[in-house]
């Protein structure tokens, strides 16, 4: 299993653990897809992020659009990749056309077969057992999502863009209240990710960990 989890891919870890996750495959030239978080019409967002991967001598050169620019060819396309890029955006949202087009398990799937996945910010929080985190970095679920479980392909939760001097026991209230279900959360600044190569985590920057009626440092 290759998985990355990006706070904010414009930083210098955000870049290094895409990187991590790139060289573990081991193939000099890897070809990456795309699964935007919502309809990107100029593409401006995925022309960035191509740019990004261009720089560290990959291709980026398949977009898969989830709602109504969705297709079955690109999805194929997008399966025979070396790994998948799942953008950041609108957390609810995303994960809302994703369990639309029944693509959770197609995704384990894909790890599971030795695909990699890297997720950035909201792509990151699918990554985890569920979204719930979502609300602490200003998401909202205008989308009326119910289902809020995620890929579940790692044994806690994520928060993107909180930094350090932001956890205090106020933040472990919000916790309880949203879910009982909380019992390990990684708050991660954006200068910030998470690794897993084969069970193996790699912490990049300084991430802090929660733990149920515990708080320590990562």
């Amino acid at each position: 299993m290759k998985l990355a989890l990006v706070s904010d891919p414009d930083t210098g870890n955000g870049i290094a653990g895409i990187k991590y996750v790139l060289d573990a495959l081991g193939t000099s030239s890897k070809r990456i897809g795309y699964i935007a978080s919502q309809p990107d019409p100029v593409r401006d967002y995925y022309l960035a992020t191509q740019h990004m991967y261009s720089k560290l001598g990959d291709k980026l050169d398949c977009y898969l659009e989830l709602e109504s620019g969705f297709n079955e060819t690109s999805l194929k396309q997008l399966l025979a990749c070396d790994a998948i890029h799942l953008s950041g955006g609108d957390t609810y949202r995303f994960l809302k056309w994703l369990k639309y087009r029944d693509l959770l398990p197609v995704l384990n799937q894909y790890v599971t077969d030795g695909g990699a996945l890297i997720g950035v910010s909201a792509g990151a929080m699918i990554m985890t057992p569920s979204i719930d985190t979502a609300i602490l970095c200003g998401d909202a679920n205008y989308v009326g999502l119910q289902d809020l479980s995620g890929l579940s392909l790692v044994p806690f939760h994520f928060v993107p863009h909180v930094s350090l001097a932001e956890k205090t026991s106020v933040v472990a209230m919000e916790l309880a209240a949203i879910s009982a279900d909380l019992s390990r959360v990684y708050f991660c600044g954006d200068n910030t990710s998470l690794v897993i190569i084969d069970g193996e985590l790699v912490e990049l920057g300084e991430p802090f960990l929660w733990v149920m009626n515990e708080i320590k440092p990562a």
